[in-house]
Formats: structure tokens, sequence, C-alpha cells
């Protein structure tokens, strides 16, 4: 907003470096393989990690969870698989970029180099910021798509990293405080989904028994990162998301499953490593305000909630 960067206060004027102090920067040396990789982001629960040249000393990239999710498609299409999306492979019988770059590899899901797909999806780079960068200036990098900044102590060592979901978090603290946001954003905060028009009717949904190449290829073709399953009254019964994912490098079998089956692994794989029962999906009503919304996000950990009726 014009004038923000003079307003000290105002908790968009916050540096990147405060969000992240005292944070553990996980990183994986780019010559680990996808499947170490994989575990990495399990270990942690997180949805992505840098990845560092022990030889140069610097990183060259990021894994992130679409760019799994085009090397598992790829790599299908390299063994003639036929559920494939179209922006994946041509019918003219071309390989596309995404087959070629993994043509070559290992034989099974998770065997090749995790360098070889950083970016393989376009979707999620590896962006660098000063630690004096602004939360204003860092929701200028996620409007372009961007899901998490590095946040740079120098051109070799990372502070921290900064995503969305802690911004939000950020914002969500600063605004229960007495002078945390202004009148406007507390507004904001108090109107329903409905009327901010955050309702929309055109859903990206799966049936339970859609194969998890097929689900996987609408994930990248819409460039989203979960899609809701429905029954045959489009009633919401479960929810796969790049999450679930990264699972399939352990599990490889589940790249022949359902999406539900693939789910409903994941969902045991993830209570097993916790020690507690995952709810599988949360949902509101659109005549919900965007405050308990994001108190319900924060509070359960999810990155998304379905709107239903």
């Amino acid at each position: 907003r014009p004038g923000l960067g003079n307003n000290k206060g105002h908790w968009l004027s916050t540096q990147a470096q405060e969000l992240v102090e005292n944070q553990k920067v996980v990183q994986v040396d780019s010559e680990s393989t996808i499947e170490e990789a994989c575990d990495a982001l399990i270990e942690h629960k997180i949805q992505s990690v840098p990845l560092y040249d022990s030889r140069s000393h610097s990183y060259v990239g990021m894994f992130d969870l679409h760019d799994l999710a085009a090397y598992i498609l790829a790599k299908r299409e390299t063994r003639g698989d036929r559920t494939r999306s179209s922006s994946i492979g041509s019918d003219s019988g071309n390989s596309s970029p995404l087959v070629r770059k993994v043509t070559g590899g290992g034989r099974n899901i998770g065997g090749d180099m995790v360098s070889k797909i950083s970016d393989l999806s376009h979707m999620n780079p590896f962006y660098s910021v000063v630690p004096e960068t602004t939360v204003a200036q860092a929701t200028q990098v996620f409007a372009k798509g961007a899901h998490r900044v590095a946040v740079m102590q120098d051109e070799r060592t990372i502070r921290g990293i900064l995503s969305q979901a802690r911004v939000v978090r950020y914002f969500f603290e600063r605004a229960a405080s007495a002078d945390g946001a202004t009148e406007s954003e507390q507004q904001l905060l108090d109107s329903t989904l409905e009327t901010l028009k955050l309702v929309s009717r055109d859903v990206v949904c799966a049936t339970a028994d859609m194969p998890v190449v097929r689900a996987l290829s609408l994930l990248e073709s819409w460039h989203i990162s979960s899609i809701a399953i429905v029954d045959e009254k489009r009633r919401l019964v479960g929810n796969m998301s790049l999450a679930d994912v990264k699972y399939l490098a352990r599990e490889r079998q589940l790249v022949r499953g359902t999406c539900m089956e693939l789910v409903r692994a994941s969902r045991f794989l993830q209570g097993v490593q916790d020690g507690k029962d995952k709810a599988a999906v949360f949902s509101v009503r659109p005549q919900a305000t965007l405050r308990y919304v994001l108190a319900k996000l924060i509070a359960t950990g999810a990155h998304r909630i379905w709107i239903t009726e």
C-alpha cells in the first residue's frame, strides 16, 4: 500500500529476518536421491527443501512437491502409461522436455538425483531475499506464485525459510492484539467468504476410484496443490494433496492405485509418525468469516479448507 514503508508499526513493515529467527534450516545435498529428499520432507514435515552443492558451497535450487509430481508423470510416460495428461506428452509420440529430462535415470521412482528435477515443474523455484526484506515485499513475491522464500544470511548461508503460512500466522496473531491491525483489516477479517467472493463453484474434483496418475495430471494441469475427492453426488469425502505425493517415493506401488488409496496410506503413515490420527479434510460454510477460517487453518495446521454447503 502507498506509504506503507514509512509506517514502521504496521505488520507489513516487519523484516523477514524477524519471522525466521531461531529457525532450524533443513537442506539436502544436491547429490542426494529423490527418495532421500522425500525422506527429509517427511521427517521434518515440510513441503520443499533447498538443495546445497557441497562442492561449490552454494545453493543450486529448491526441491518442491510439484517437481516430484511432474517427475512421476514424466517417468510414467517413459513406461508407456496412457493415463498421462496431454500437458506432459504429445499425442504425436514426440517426448516432452520433462520426459527427455528424466529418461535414462534410475528405473524406480526415487532413484534419480534430486538435483535432476529441481524446479522441473517451474512452479516454485528458489527465491532468495535479504534479511531486511519487509513482509510487504515478500508478499509481492508470493503474489507471483511462490510459496516460500529463502532469507539469506549471506551468499552461502540461509538464515531461514519464510513461507506464506508463516506470514498468515503472523498477521493473525498481530490482528488479535489491540493495535495490531487497522480498522479496514479488522473489517476484512470479519467479512464472510461469500461477501469477499472467495466461494468458487468451479472446483477441480476427483472420484475415489480415480487413478493416482490421473489425479496428479489434474494437479499439474491446473497448477494447484490439492484436489477434492467427491462421491457421485459431489459430496466431499476426502482430499488429495501434494503432501500425500511424497509418500510415493517410499510406497511406490501406490502409483498404480487410486487417489483414495494413496490418501488412506498417507494418513496412516502420518499417524504412525506423529502417534495420532490425522483428519482427512477440513471444511467451512460460505457464511464463515475470514477470521474464523484463518483461526481454523492455524489451529489445525492445514494448508487449505474446502467450502461446502
